[in-house]
């Protein structure tokens, strides 16, 4: 193999790139990436006007694939039909997929970087996704990006323990097996690729710097309010579900305790801590069981795992109620004031640090360290399969030929 057709090698990705309403500028990007060694490229008009069909026409001229959809359906839909496409015709044949914006045109140099960093993944066996960050101290930034990806940059970290130096820039790099994960991902607006990163939280992520795009002329913006709240509302979603599960488990708390201290231990002199034990143990029970399924999605196949999450679970909430009365006390005791006003003070730390205890260590993947997960087991046995047909065919063959040659 010669040093030209090695390099080539690690172009073998497809790009796909969503496009509404694109600058004239984009169908001359098509045959840059082409002359680059992108030969597989898949277009998305996602519900463009009529006066952008010129646009299109011209890219189909090229070496690209056009998708078209009749209406405007969203990034996150125009992503899910070229996924879709890809898994039809290229699966288990290419390195994955790289996705590119129509109206910032990601200069070709540096989707080679992402191209080759994707590549390297599939070698090593790693199969995480692969994030294109841009330079965000550029004089180029807009206002918007900067804000917004301060914004994101602070929620992922506080939120996932995850630090991404440019989750907006829409520059991804999929790995092959992982596409169908991708398309699972249930969501089709403008926040899908937020959804789609976050997907990825126990998988892993690879940065790969890359240069700042600007618009391209006659881009025409089509970013609305209500995306940018969907793309905050995506990130911020787990812990709005974590503090919805929690009041469940408050409101379950005071039936319980109400019915324990009015009915069951009615009389008792330690009817109200009789109640308050076996209240709390209930509802923490009930918050265990929410948290793990509709917050975490904790999944486990074995009882002990289960078992030591549960405890652990347990652990900290009784650990919570006790630091919560220790720093309540001492704060009282040397600022005086409301005890009251100091408990919710208290609480709401104590509340995030139990998520980030929970999310980090309590409700973590639970594979072992250098474990394959199952996506990764998955595609290794269609390969394998697939080689098995092959070389069943190509004995089939030899068979069918084997008599002519010897007549």
């Amino acid at each position: 193999m010669d040093e030209k057709e090695g390099r080539n090698m690690a172009y073998n990705a497809v790009i796909v790139i969503p496009a509404y309403n694109p600058p004239a500028s984009f169908a001359e990007y098509i045959p840059e990436l082409t002359k680059a060694g992108f030969h597989n490229i898949i277009v998305v008009n996602d519900g463009s006007r009529t006066d952008k069909l010129p646009v299109f026409l011209k890219v189909g001229r090229t070496e690209a694939t056009v998708l078209t959809h009749e209406e405007n359906r969203g990034i996150g839909a125009a992503l899910k039909t070229a996924m879709n496409y890809y898994q039809e015709h290229f699966r288990g044949e290419t390195d994955g997929i790289i996705t590119l914006n129509s109206d910032r045109l990601t200069p070709v140099e540096d989707v080679i970087k992402v191209a080759e960093s994707l590549h390297n993944e599939q070698e090593m066996g790693s199969y995480a996704i692969v994030v294109g960050s841009r330079d965000l101290d550029s004089h180029l930034v807009t206002d918007w990006d900067y804000r917004m990806n301060l914004v994101m940059k602070l929620s992922y970290h506080m939120l996932m323990g995850v630090r991404l130096a440019d989750p907006l820039s829409g520059i991804f790099g999929i790995p092959d097996l992982r596409v169908q994960h991708c398309i699972d991902v249930p969501s089709e607006g403008y926040s899908y690729e937020t959804a789609m990163l976050m997907s990825f939280e126990k998988i892993g992520f690879l940065q790969v710097p890359i240069g700042y795009s600007v618009y391209e002329k006659g881009y025409e913006k089509v970013r609305r309010p209500k995306d940018t709240f969907g793309i905050i509302l995506t990130i911020i979603g787990k812990f709005i579900l974590y503090s919805i599960t929690s009041l469940i488990a408050s409101v379950v708390d005071i039936i319980m305790f109400s019915i324990f201290t009015g009915i069951t231990f009615r009389g008792s002199v330690f009817a109200i801590l009789y109640g308050t034990i076996c209240a709390r143990l209930i509802s923490a029970s009930v918050n265990y069981l929410l948290t793990k399924h509709f917050v975490f999605h904790f999944k486990s196949d074995k009882a002990q795992k289960s078992a030591k999450s549960a405890g652990e679970f347990m652990a900290l909430s009784a650990a919570q109620c006790l630091v919560s009365a220790l720093v309540v006390s001492l704060l009282n005791a040397l600022l005086g004031g409301s005890a009251v006003g100091l408990k919710v003070l208290t609480d709401m730390v104590l509340f995030f640090v139990s998520y980030k205890i929970q999310h980090k260590y309590i409700f973590k993947d639970d594979r072992k360290a250098g474990e394959p997960d199952e996506e990764v087991v998955k595609a290794e046995q269609e390969k394998a399969k697939k080689l098995e047909e092959e070389q069943k065919e190509t004995e089939e063959e030899m068979k069918h030929h084997q008599p002519q040659n010897e007549g």
